[in-house]
């Protein structure tokens, strides 16, 4: 992890011009970069910041009584990390990863709850985004009994790889389909056989033009 003022950054060129933070949020900012795999927050940590996805792609985790982990939902960007606990709607917080080098907009909480959720126009925004993430997760589980599941692996595939190579756990991505992990490895290899993906040690190598034109047959 590295830390970096938003005003020294060189990563500050991700914002946009008319993204919604102004420059007074931007000076009381991180930017903070993530390696692969590294926890943008833990479960058993207090949230210290609402963060803020300007590049790459995390994913939402909970631990389960019986020792595994369970995906929610994956992240990209213009995601924001902690957004349920500033609101007060979320009092235990979840693990979130990163997918790849990851980038984050960082502010602290206490400064969003006390400065930002008093302008109206924020408070509008979030909402929106809130919805719409749920909606997106509803989304996910109706999805999951409609499809069949070349079609959902597929678009799995291309929404968490880095630089075309996936390296999810299968125990994981089979609990997130919502299908065995026999199922999930099985379909993973016809995958192969088709030249959708290449086996490569312990991660795979897909090639995003076949699989985007496995989907496109799901659509006709």
């Amino acid at each position: 992890m590295k830390k970096t003022a938003y005003l020294v950054s060189p990563q500050k060129n991700l914002i946009m011009p008319d993204s919604f933070f102004t420059q007074e949020i931007l000076s009381h900012s991180l930017i903070v970069e993530f390696t692969s795999n590294e926890f943008i927050h833990r479960e058993t940590e207090d949230l210290r910041y609402l963060f803020y996805l300007l590049d790459g792609k995390a994913k939402i985790l909970k631990n389960q009584t019986n020792g595994k982990r369970m995906i929610l939902q994956f992240l990209g960007e213009h995601d924001f990390i902690g957004e349920l606990t500033l609101v007060g709607a979320e009092e235990t917080t979840k693990d979130v990863v990163s997918i790849g080098q990851t980038v984050c907009l960082a502010l602290p909480i206490e400064y969003a709850k006390n400065e930002w959720m008093n302008e109206l126009a924020f408070v509008k925004m979030l909402s929106r985004y809130i919805g719409k993430k749920l909606l997106k997760r509803m989304e996910h589980f109706t999805t999951n009994q409609t499809f069949e599941l070349k079609y959902r692996l597929a678009e799995l595939l291309l929404t968490v790889s880095v630089d075309d190579l996936y390296k999810e756990k299968h125990t994981e991505i089979a609990e997130y389909l919502g299908v065995s992990y026999r199922h999930l490895l099985y379909t993973l290899k016809k995958f192969r056989e088709d030249g959708l993906i290449q086996k490569h040690a312990n991660h795979y190598l897909i090639h995003p033009e076949k699989l985007q034109q496995l989907l496109t047959e799901a659509k006709q």
